[in-house]
């Protein structure tokens, strides 16, 4: 589709769109700006477009947050000059593809539905006009969520022109560091954030999306080996040249093991960090990941909810599911410390299962952990020494058991 701009939209979309306070009389000349003002008004857009999106990556003081927000403002002020507002249904509103945040915690969703109770809609959204007839959200994703909350079936929109200067995989990773950094990502956004980027790097790791974690794990295992594990906190933050020369003295055993690394050292991460704490969130069941879509519950309290598994509480896999879904939402409602939080996993086990060593909730995380480990891809060499050390523990086992 060829590109369109600003004026092509919303002349396009006006007919159904416009409200009925900037609709224009039949019998009356078209309200268009003389070419020149035109001109300026659409230049000082861009530019605007252009300095939120730089500012969406760097601020990270109040001050730098204040003065985005004032550039937001500028931006659909200028926006509603040369294009009215218009409205939009919500079921016509789409999340942008490139936006790696989902998770919005449930208290600051109620606390904008609250502000729509009290003020109505104050300011417009900004949304991208899209071929199908439908609307991409560049800024107002809140307002969105909490419009039903308020009763709302519509929201004010500006539009602003389809940009096609990045791709949504450009898009998508400048954005991720956007939210890493000034907006907090969720761990579990972060992960599949992750994910996400390491398969557009490289298509072909799509086929192994799932076995991403494990291939990190092992390629961990080799720079330790290496003896260069101390130093991935200082390559992290290293020019792209250096982190590629040093990637090169690694050796890696396989190419999925080196884009990986690359990838996550490119967006400043530490690759040792994302490995035990962030990916291991992606293992938590799918019932806990609803309730953290929902809730925006804490990694630290969501990894404590998750011990409470079928096996650990002697029920079947619906009981435990359900007893983790009743738990992890009065956990977010209560806003429970993680103290607290620890604490009534303790007491659910107890009361479900109360014969059971509070050590076995560990023990089976490290019987999970040993089931899904994967050797493919490690040298020859790596698997010798796993298979010494396994021996050397099945021993200290055998001792255990005969001495029991």
């Amino acid at each position: 589709m060829a590109k369109k701009n600003l004026l092509d939209l919303i002349e396009a979309q006006a007919s159904t769109l416009k409200s009925p306070s900037t609709s224009t009389p039949s019998n009356a000349k078209p309200s268009i700006l003389d070419t020149e003002l035109d001109t300026i008004l659409k230049q000082r857009i861009q530019e605007l477009e252009t300095e939120v999106f730089e500012l969406r990556k760097t601020a990270t003081s109040q001050q730098d947050k204040g003065f985005l927000e004032q550039q937001i403002q500028e931006l659909t002020k200028k926006l509603v000059q040369i294009g009215g507002e218009h409205e939009i249904k919500l079921e016509l509103l789409d999340p942008d593809p490139a936006q790696p945040r989902t998770i919005f915690p449930r208290q600051l969703i109620e606390e904008r539905a609250e502000s729509l109770r009290r003020n109505n809609q104050i300011s417009p959204i900004i949304v991208i006009p899209q071929a199908n007839g439908r609307y991409r959200i560049f800024d107002g994703a809140i307002r969105k969520l909490a419009a039903p909350r308020a009763g709302l079936t519509t929201l004010r929109a500006v539009f602003l022109p389809h940009d096609d200067s990045l791709d949504n995989a450009s898009r998508f990773e400048k954005q991720l560091v956007t939210g890493k950094d000034t907006e907090k990502l969720h761990y579990l956004d972060l992960a599949n954030g992750l994910i996400h980027m390491i398969c557009n790097r490289y298509p072909y790791l799509k086929s192994q999306q799932s076995d991403i974690p494990n291939i990190l794990n092992n390629a961990l295992y080799q720079v330790k080996k290496t003896g260069k594990l101390a130093q991935l906190n200082k390559i992290r933050n290293s020019s792209t040249l250096q982190q590629q020369e040093w990637l090169e003295t690694v050796g890696f055993e396989s190419p999925e093991a080196r884009n990986i690394f690359e990838v996550i050292l490119d967006r400043q991460f530490n690759p040792a960090s994302v490995a035990s704490n962030i990916f291991p969130i992606l293992a938590i069941p799918d019932d806990l990941k609803t309730i953290v879509q929902e809730t925006g519950l804490e990694p630290s309290k969501v990894k404590a909810i998750a011990k409470l598994t079928a096996e650990t509480l002697k029920v079947e896999e619906e009981i435990a599911k359900n007893i983790r879904s009743e738990i992890a939402l009065k956990i977010a409602e209560e806003e429970k410390s993680l103290e607290e939080t620890n604490e009534v996993v303790r007491e659910i086990v107890k009361q479900y299962n109360p014969t059971a060593p509070q050590e076995n909730i560990k023990v089976e995380k490290t019987i999970k952990q040993l089931q899904s480990f994967k050797f493919d891809g490690l040298e020859v060499k790596h698997l010798k020494d796993i298979r010494t050390t396994l021996r050397q523990k099945l021993k200290e086992l055998d001792t255990l058991i005969k001495g029991s």
